[in-house]
């Protein structure tokens, strides 16, 4: 049988409080055993050792359990219900051995009722509730049939009566705790949610979805430390839609957000998962292709540039046809980021002066 990874955080919580949960059945233990020597717990040694044998061989079950990754499987991977409800049975059991100690025994199982607080929703209480509270009600019923001589069934009412309130109001408190406890993880959840939503804008362009000029300076500068440390080449490629001007002003901004959306959408499709790519500003495009070589860079610009030059727009503007000029530069030992896109800007300004719709590596590479 497989064992579970205690890397996942919530295995690891599960196996801590199981553990704190054995911590105090060893507690329950104890008190056991000096009521047994005090000759408060009414059972042989071979009765004794039995009671005690069953109680440790299910305890031992539940972390087990959770370590083999069997209670994955559970609608309640804590198992906390059933857990709470063999805890009681172990205490109702030994309460019908107990003489006059018994209520000492009934204050340590309020232990049973604070380790579901944040668990158990109000039925999950409730249960366990009239689970006890009926235990220690057939506790009472049998040893008076059987051993009547040693109760004052009076007193015992009374107890069972206390108890039963207290229990009651126990339930009552705890679900309310574990529903504060919920809607607590639900608020966080939520804020997560929303911090990584607000994340994500902060680094996403509104209007073609891709990366904007703020998280491309955070990727350049990640690439620069990896190449400084591995001798990994990288590409940038600054790439310009030609007269895009000309586009706005005859067809207007819609149809302008159109072929930027569109250009952007192509651009990031032609790429790799591990190259970088965003809208630098107005209608400029950054890409950055990751472990290539200026040639290769070029091949890859080239076939972007053609890309580019084939979108049909037919539907937004049927005459419209839309070409980029891109400027390549491959980053140099010690070199920061500005500099690298100031050659690659320079390189992309070449093109634009040498006709435009067409791709101009740095003068430096050469």
């Amino acid at each position: 049988m497989p064992f579970a990874r205690f890397d996942d955080p919530q295995q690891a919580l599960r196996l801590k409080r199981n553990l704190l949960a054995l911590a105090a059945g060893a507690v329950l233990s104890i008190l056991w055993w000096i009521l047994w020597q005090w000759n408060f717990f009414r059972a042989t040694p071979r009765e004794f050792i039995s009671l005690l044998g069953v109680f440790w061989l299910i305890n031992l079950a539940w972390p087990l359990i959770i370590i083999t990754g069997v209670n994955r499987r559970f609608r309640d991977p804590s198992m906390t219900l059933a857990q709470m409800a063999w805890a009681t049975i172990s205490v109702m059991v030994s309460l019908y051995f107990i003489y006059d100690m018994r209520m000492v025994v009934l204050m340590f199982y309020l232990l049973v009722i604070i380790f579901g607080a944040y668990h158990l929703r109000l039925a999950g209480f409730l249960f366990i509730s009239g689970m006890a509270i009926t235990g220690y009600g057939l506790v009472i019923y049998f040893l008076s049939r059987s051993h009547g001589e040693i109760l004052n069934l009076r007193v015992e009412y009374v107890q069972w009566l206390t108890f039963s309130v207290v229990m009651t109001c126990f339930a009552l408190v705890g679900a309310h705790l574990s529903a504060l406890r919920r809607s607590h993880h639900l608020q966080n959840k939520q804020l997560a949610e929303a911090l990584d939503k607000i994340n994500e804008l902060a680094v996403t362009d509104e209007l073609t979805g891709v990366w904007n000029r703020r998280r491309m300076m955070q990727a350049l500068e990640q690439h620069r430390a990896l190449a400084e440390r591995t001798g990994q080449n990288f590409v940038v490629c600054f790439i310009d839609l030609d007269h895009f001007k000309l586009v706005n002003d005859r067809y207007g901004h819609h149809v302008g957000d159109v072929v930027l959306r569109t250009v952007a959408r192509v651009l990031r499709a032609e790429l790799r998962e591990i190259d970088d790519f965003a809208r630098f500003g107005g209608e400029e495009f950054v890409a950055v292709l990751a472990q290539t070589t200026l040639g290769s860079g070029r091949m890859v610009a080239e076939r972007l540039r053609r890309r580019v030059q084939n979108i049909d727009f037919h539907e937004s503007a049927p005459e419209l046809e839309v070409t980029v000029s891109v400027g390549l530069a491959s980053n140099l030992p010690g070199e920061t980021v500005d500099d690298l896109l100031r050659r690659a800007d320079q390189a992309q300004y070449r093109a634009k002066t040498q006709g435009r719709n067409q791709v101009v590596l740095d003068q430096t590479e050469n």
